[in-house]
């Protein structure tokens, strides 16, 4: 089962963001195997809001929580919650790179920043 507050906790380095092109050890968070299920569950976010995106989350084969080693190449999309509004988030879908050289995707409520 796939929780949404999930990439929520800090880090261990207590970073509470990840960066473009810099490597993370051992991060538990929701990652994905498909961009097309990414970018399904991006439109859930975008189109019916979080309960609906968070439980597409959770119900894709796709996608999971885990521990990888990884380092973000780029955000693919980002949509904000709440917008203008008190508790306002964005959830960000991040493009990534694990230990192995495979791209997976990383759905995260962190902020993203370049280098």
């Amino acid at each position: 089962m796939v929780f949404g507050c999930a990439s929520l906790s800090a880090a261990a380095d207590g970073e509470w963001h990840y960066t473009i092109d810099q490597a993370r050890e051992r991060q538990q968070a929701n990652f994905c195997s498909s961009s097309a299920s990414v970018e399904k569950i991006a439109g859930i976010f975008e189109g019916a809001g979080p309960r609906a995106g968070y439980s597409a989350l959770s119900g894709s084969a796709d996608c999971a929580i885990a521990v990888h080693t990884f380092t973000p190449r780029r955000v693919l999309r980002t949509v904000t919650i709440s917008e203008d509004k008190p508790g306002e988030y964005v959830v960000r879908f991040v493009e990534v790179e694990n230990a192995h050289g495979q791209i997976m995707y990383l759905v995260t409520t962190r902020d993203v920043v370049a280098q």
